[in-house]
C-alpha cells in the first residue's frame, strides 16, 4: 500500500478540502479505493452477499463478482 503526503494531496484537491478532511479525521490513516465501491455500506454490500448466496451463487462466484476473499464471503454468508 503506497501512502501519499498531505502536501500531495493538497496539491491535488486544493487546500480547502484537504484542511477539511484533516479536521474531519485528524490523525487517522485514510484508505482510498481504487474503485469507488458499488454499495453505500458494508450493511447493504453483506446484504446482496446472502442474498445472492440464498439464490444460488457460489460463495466463489460472489467473491469474484465483489472483489472480496472468499474466505471473507464465507464469513458473510455464515454469520446470523
Amino acid at each position: 500500500m503506497a501512502t501519499v503526503s498531505f502536501y500531495e494531496v493538497k496539491e491535488v484537491i486544493g487546500e480547502e478540502v484537504a484542511q477539511k478532511i484533516m479536521d474531519e479525521f485528524p490523525c487517522m490513516h485514510l484508505y482510498i479505493p481504487n474503485n469507488m465501491p458499488k454499495f453505500p455500506d458494508n450493511l447493504t454490500r453483506n446484504k446482496y452477499i446472502k442474498n445472492s448466496y440464498h439464490t444460488g451463487a457460489t460463495i466463489p462466484e460472489i467473491a469474484d463478482m465483489i472483489n472480496l476473499s472468499v474466505e471473507t464471503v464465507r464469513k458473510i454468508v455464515n454469520e446470523r
